[in-house]
């Protein structure tokens, strides 16, 4: 099984959807940083770890969300409704895997347990059969599926600490496979030209401060 989830991430995780990964996350996160810097002291104390998280996620699946756009983009990218309450999940779509992103304390851990998150790793039963489960009536019928990933990473004065692309186990229980993104990281840094990177900083804070007043 493991052979066959390993040539799925290589057929749909190439070097320039790698790099672009790598290279939205640094971004994204040069952007918050940098915001922070110039703006931290207008939050309050009480409030500032649950805002920092959320405008460094926001910040990053803004990222993900713009670059898609571009003619060169390996993927492309939708929001989901996961919640009764209407709540909406960025997620990342290529041939064979939808992808939620987000932060994790340690390196290679599943995103913290939600009730889509399980649901969207029941597609990930039976990998060589490429069977969707019926979760309705708990049967599974032989229709094409895309697989359920994610995107990790950590984040410590203001660097990347960790980066993976990870395969969950169907339960949510385990991680069936992952790739470490910073193994290419020299190779990466050359992938976009730094008055092109300067543009997006620039961008990402201003939304950031847009985001900022509106909360």
């Amino acid at each position: 099984m493991e052979n066959t989830i390993k040539e799925l991430f290589h057929n749909n995780f190439d070097y320039s959807f790698k790099a672009a990964v790598y290279y939205n996350i640094k971004t994204s996160l040069k952007a918050f940083n940098q915001f922070i810097i110039e703006n931290g002291k207008f939050f309050t104390y009480e409030k500032k770890k649950f805002l920092y998280g959320y405008l460094r996620a926001y910040a990053i699946e803004k990222q993900f969300n713009d670059s898609a756009f571009n003619p060169n983009a390996s993927y492309s990218v939708c929001l989901k409704q996961v919640s009764r309450n209407r709540h909406m999940a960025l997620f990342i779509e290529v041939k064979d895997f939808l992808l939620n992103l987000g932060h994790t304390e340690t390196p290679v851990k599943l995103l913290q347990k939600s009730h889509y998150k399980e649901e969207f790793s029941k597609s990930n039963f039976g990998i060589s059969n490429q069977y969707e489960l019926d979760l309705k009536n708990g049967t599974s019928e032989p229709q094409t599926s895309k697989k359920y990933a994610q995107i990790t990473y950590g984040y410590k004065h203001g660097n990347i600490t960790h980066l993976h692309i990870i395969f969950p186990s169907y339960d949510y229980k385990s991680i069936e496979y992952s790739i470490d993104l910073l193994e290419d990281v020299k190779v990466y840094n050359n992938y976009v030209p730094k008055k092109a990177e300067e543009e997006v900083i620039v961008s990402l804070k201003e939304g950031l401060i847009k985001k900022a007043h509106n909360i």
